[in-house]
């Protein structure tokens, strides 16, 4: 993604968490070489920015990655210094940036403090995290424990006038019964000249798919639809906060459960999501082993904390 796209943004500190994220492969190793050890190897340098030094060995290794990032950004027929110059001041505008965040205390972000956590505990993690980490009995084990998770509910799939008045209400169903029953068109110009629901009469009344369980619509009105058995029937106005419903009933999906074979690929995902998870949390307590951290506990039992 192109640098100006995202320093055109303003300087709130979400902004600077995505641009982070997208250009942390161009910004981490100039904060290291900011904050790090010198290396007793010379590296002529070859651009400043406020403290930070940018080598001719660190532009080398950089280059290959930045080129095939901002290879559309060269103009047409420009010379290979002209994009050596290009890409250079990619690394320098973007550091330039880093550091007035750093100076704002945009680092210091809760939020931006996160995004470095889980980056490298991400990075580490994802790359030692293979598809041989799940064997196929894991996933044959988690989807006979689970099986409740994979059965689909018994589903309906209804059209809707919905009207505040009653006598409006029971003169569409009287009509919608008079029709032939798989008399969709005419169901749904009852729709559009009669319901007072805007959001399903753009839809020609569908509400779409709905179980017993659903919460998008009032249980009296989940309910009445489910009490339809024939295909195409019409129900009588039911009533709710939102009007009188007349519901006519166009399409039922029995209960569902996949097979192993149906279900394996969202299995697979989410056990590999867990595995993650599990591993960055062994990383987090591995790195926090190896650290000087240290609690007083005598302070921590005397400190006037808030109650959780």
């Amino acid at each position: 993604m192109p640098w100006g796209a995202l320093i055109a943004l303003d300087w709130r500190a979400a902004c600077i968490i995505r641009f982070m994220r997208t250009l942390a492969f161009v910004s981490f190793a100039l904060a290291v070489s900011a904050c790090g050890p010198a290396s007793n190897v010379v590296d002529p340098v070859v651009a400043r920015v406020g403290q930070v030094t940018i080598g001719t060995r660190e532009l080398q290794a950089r280059l290959p990655e930045l080129a095939r990032l901002f290879r559309s950004q060269f103009p047409a027929g420009s010379l290979d210094i002209d994009k050596r110059v290009f890409l250079l001041k990619v690394l320098l505008k973007n550091e330039a940036v880093l550091q007035e965040a750093r100076r704002r205390g945009y680092d210091q972000d809760p939020a931006v403090r996160s995004v470095m956590i889980d980056r490298v505990l991400q990075d580490e993690v994802e790359a030692s995290t293979k598809p041989v980490d799940l064997p196929n009995s894991d996933i044959e084990r988690y989807y006979l424990d689970h099986s409740d998770e994979f059965i689909r509910p018994e589903q309906v799939r209804v059209l809707q006038v919905v009207n505040r008045d009653r006598a409006v209400a029971e003169m569409v169903a009287a009509q919608a019964r008079a029709a032939e029953p798989n008399d969709i068109d005419g169901f749904q110009s009852l729709v559009l000249k009669y319901s007072e629901d805007r959001a399903s009469q753009a839809r020609g009344g569908d509400i779409g798919f709905i179980d017993r369980k659903s919460a998008r619509f009032p249980a009296a009105v989940v309910g009445a639809a489910f009490a339809l058995r024939r295909l195409f029937e019409v129900s009588d106005p039911v009533e709710s906060e939102r009007g009188f419903h007349v519901l006519k009933l166009v399409q039922r999906l029995p209960a569902f459960t996949p097979a192993l074979a149906e279900a394996e690929p969202d299995i697979r995902a989410k056990l590999r999501r867990l595995l993650v998870e599990r591993k960055k949390n062994a990383l987090a307590d591995a790195l926090f082993r190896r650290s000087t951290a240290d609690i007083d506990y005598a302070v921590l039992v005397k400190a006037a904390l808030p109650a959780l």
